[in-house]
């Protein structure tokens, strides 16, 4: 947990610098140069989309995401930005029904361009997550709230050149991790679309 806490504390001091002073600082830096400022030239984009099947007992599962994600960089190897997520699961369980099941994310990202195409990214938010549960004779949709804490690395094959590229990256969620009655996996794998990183 305390992890979690040390990278959102990072994060939000990051995301705690006034984006108006940055902008100050650059009209004034470009008013000299004789550049004017346009905020696209600050602007990245990205996503990603991802497809599940799965099986085994008495059920199967299929799952589909997208999410898309704004970057502004405060320093030509600093972004920040908001992450939305949508995900669709469709549960069936042999001899009960069919379940569809929504999740939806919204969190705040922090990403540092450290070497040629490697970045470190972290992320706070919050997540909303429906699942199945069961006594062992009823089953029923129910669902929780909780905290997003990720933190890890990836690789950018534009190697933050800017136009378009593909990323990877690896994401450990903390709050997953330090979680005894979580039964997702806390390593998230991920491939991205990105656009003027």
């Amino acid at each position: 947990m305390r992890k979690g806490f040390v990278i959102g504390l990072l994060l939000l001091l990051g995301v705690g610098i006034p984006l108006p002073a940055f902008a100050q600082i650059r009209r004034s830096t470009e008013s000299r140069t004789g550049k004017e400022y346009s905020l696209k030239d600050y602007l990245w984009y990205g996503g990603f989309f991802g497809l599940g099947l799965g099986g085994g007992g008495f059920s199967s599962v299929f799952s589909i995401n997208l999410s898309p994600m704004v970057g502004y960089k405060i320093l030509p190897p600093f972004s920040i930005g908001p992450r939305v997520g949508i995900t669709y699961t469709y549960q069936k369980i042999q001899g009960v029904r069919a379940f569809n099941l929504f999740d939806t994310e919204v969190a705040l990202f922090g990403r540092l361009h450290i070497f040629r195409g490697f970045f470190i990214h972290g992320e706070i938010g919050t997540r909303s997550d429906q699942y199945v549960e069961t006594n062992g004779t009823d089953f029923r949709k129910t669902s929780r709230t909780r905290p997003v804490q990720l933190a890890g690395i990836g690789y950018n094959f534009s190697g933050g050149r800017g136009g378009a590229g593909q990323e990877v990256a690896i994401l450990y969620d903390f709050f997953i991790g330090n979680d005894i009655n979580a039964f997702e996996n806390p390593w998230q794998y991920r491939f991205a679309f990105t656009f003027g990183f």
